[in-house]
């Protein structure tokens, strides 16, 4: 694989979830209370990807507006068969099951800190761009005492259009008044890896468990890595 010479860069844009922020568990744990407390038979490993896609998209809304596109977002198979209110009591469960566990168990990925502190230490800017609250990202990156090397952080309430739109990217870009040849973005999702590619910059992707590794092949990133480990590798520092 590739080294990356980080001498050709000016940036590296880091999504939250997946690549800094472990939220695999939390699901996971969330989806097994889910399956006992409603009897549900279904396959944890096939539905990971579908769930965290669900997840971030009811992080970006009010409950107000969550009820109203509710039927919409619902429309899952890991819901599939149930009547409307059912799937909607268990989505409220699963997520607040989810909340739970990410706020007293998740932590950050082995390594990332070392990694996000040398690539600081090299004078490239860092930010942070998610699906979530900007407050979020900002609550997680201080609680690692992360906070210090991301001088951008843009969450869904700072565009019109979140991921998998490119305008977060372009929007941090313009910011920094750098080309697309000189940055780099390093998502874990297939919506990151549309992005990433819209927006013309290097994109890297982590196969950290919440997408199948074949589904992010298949939407063509730059650069897969099979997780954090090989991350640093990749950019030269192990």
């Amino acid at each position: 694989m590739e080294k990356i010479n980080l001498e050709k860069y000016k940036g590296i844009i880091f999504d939250m979830d997946g690549v800094i922020f472990n939220i695999s568990e939390a699901i996971e744990k969330a989806v097994d209370d889910s399956v006992e407390k409603y009897e549900m038979n279904v396959n944890t490993d096939e539905i990971m990807e579908e769930l965290a896609h669900l997840i971030e998209e009811i992080q970006n809304y009010p409950i107000p507006k969550i009820l109203l596109n509710s039927y919409d977002l619902l429309q899952v198979r890991f819901l599939e068969g149930l009547s409307y209110f059912k799937k909607l009591r268990i989505a409220i469960f699963l997520f607040n099951q989810f909340n739970k566990y990410k706020d007293a168990e998740s932590s950050i990925y082995t390594g990332i800190d070392e990694l996000i502190s040398k690539i600081y230490d090299k004078k490239l800017k860092l930010a942070i761009l998610t699906n979530n609250k900007s407050q979020y990202a900002e609550e997680v990156l201080e609680k690692f005492n992360l906070n210090k090397f991301f001088s951008t952080i843009i969450g869904f309430n700072e565009v019109s259009e979140v991921k998998p739109s490119p305008e977060g990217i372009i929007k941090i870009l313009d910011k920094w008044n750098i080309k697309p040849s000189e940055a780099i973005f390093i998502g874990d999702m297939t919506t990151d890896i549309e992005a990433g590619k819209s927006a013309n910059v290097k994109m890297i992707c982590v196969a950290s468990g919440l997408a199948k590794k074949e589904t992010l092949q298949e939407h063509n990133p730059d650069i897969l890595v099979d997780n954090t480990e090989e991350l640093i590798n990749l950019f030269g520092f192990q």
